[in-house]
């Protein structure tokens, strides 16, 4: 699918904008205080870029002309298999282990926003991934399907580590986890979404079920972890941090001085 050039231009313009407002308006505040506003900007500069890359690559013109499900998938028993049980697997990793295992501080549950914010989340992550795959199709050439996915899943897991550790979790997502709950959600929640949420659209090429995939299961996290609003006066601790590849720093998860009483580990079940 050719690229709009209108959605081109309106991404580019509101991106350009709010990279003016971050810059202008918060690059002197120091990186180690949490700043809803400031965390707001560049968590919507990145979904402008998912967007953007999506919009070139083709994924958006996909998403928007096929339909959800093709007859014959719709006629398949093995298809409704996948598609329940994706519903079933993510609804368990994101709103049940992922959030069961997340700290708080006691921001407060404030809907709207935090599901607004968890649903642009999900969608940037869903059409970025879908981009990778385009990209592992389009270096693939004549490849067999499993080959692309391999790729794709290869590009999407480098990716993931990389800006979850040294970006998303350093200057966007509030405190959340501890080394330990780190560990657990990879295992259990990121790696199970998506190994299969993709091996699913190998197999039928169900854009929109796959993107709802990731809305849903991001909308369950960003709940979880009670995303401050942009015009929230909580204080948050902010992300703690280690050094990681090449001496940058990694988000590296909330260390307690007693785990064992810690209010804040007890509630997120990660007392020790």
């Amino acid at each position: 699918m050719q690229p709009s050039v209108v959605a081109t231009i309106v991404i580019t313009v509101i991106m350009v904008s709010l990279v003016v407002i971050s810059v202008t308006r918060f690059r002197r505040r120091p990186s180690d205080i949490f700043v809803p506003k400031a965390a707001w900007l560049r968590a919507g500069i990145y979904f402008c870029v998912c967007y953007l890359a999506a919009n070139l690559s083709g994924v958006f013109g996909a998403l928007l002309s096929n339909p959800i499900a093709i007859a014959e998938d719709v006629s398949e028993a093995a298809w409704w298999l996948w598609v329940v049980g994706l519903i079933l697997l993510v609804t368990v990793a994101y709103w049940i282990i992922w959030t069961r295992y997340t700290l708080r501080f006691e921001r407060r549950l404030d809907v709207i926003p935090q599901s607004v914010f968890g649903l642009l989340w999900g969608l940037a992550s869903g059409v970025l991934f879908l981009t990778f795959y385009h990209i592992a199709r389009a270096i693939g050439g004549a490849w067999e399907t499993w080959q692309v996915w391999l790729l794709a899943y290869g590009l999407i897991a480098v990716w993931q580590w990389i800006w979850q550790d040294y970006y998303w979790d350093v200057y966007i997502s509030p405190e959340h986890d501890t080394p330990w709950s780190i560990k657990i959600k990879v295992v259990a929640t990121h790696i199970p979404n998506i190994t299969m949420c993709l091996i699913f659209f190998a197999l039928y090429e169900n854009y929109a079920i796959f993107v709802i995939l990731q809305m849903w299961a991001l909308l369950g996290a960003s709940l979880a972890m009670r995303m401050p609003p942009p015009w929230s006066r909580e204080i948050t601790p902010p992300a703690t941090r280690s050094a990681g590849l090449l001496g940058l720093m990694r988000a590296s998860g909330y260390v307690s001085a007693d785990p064992e009483d810690d209010p804040y580990l007890r509630a997120a079940h990660l007392s020790r």
